[in-house]
């Protein structure tokens, strides 16, 4: 099995980055995941969430946030697979990171408008 890792820089507090991960049905959206199929762990204190299949053939990996500020995270993820095309598994990465970071951050403003007592 080959191993890949990419890290990318969020402009989020990473409690807030990793409350978005973390949520399952937000998986599907940027995790090439099967949960029927599979498990799924998630470690609120270290923010890390990692995930493969009971057989242990299939694709499997970790993802970590790390904090970098108060408003701002990193977020690393490593995947473990039998897959070969090297340049492909790099770039689902990239964009699932990249994806996973602008849901994120629109789901925290969104959540920060509702927040908000309107007009004053």
């Amino acid at each position: 099995m080959e191993t890949f890792n990419y890290t990318a820089t969020a402009d989020l507090p990473a409690d807030e980055a990793f409350a978005f991960i973390s949520d399952a049905p937000n998986l599907p959206r940027f995790l090439p995941l099967d949960l029927a199929e599979g498990w799924l762990r998630a470690d609120a204190a270290s923010r890390q969430l990692a995930w493969g299949t009971e057989s242990g053939g299939d694709d499997c990996g970790e993802l970590r946030v790390i904090e970098r500020g108060p408003a701002q995270c990193e977020i690393a993820m490593t995947v473990h697979t039998r897959r070969t095309d090297s340049a492909q598994v790099r770039s689902e990465m990239e964009q699932a990171v990249a994806a996973l970071t602008h849901k994120a951050s629109a789901d925290a403003d969104e959540q920060r408008e509702d927040q908000q007592a309107g007009w004053v």
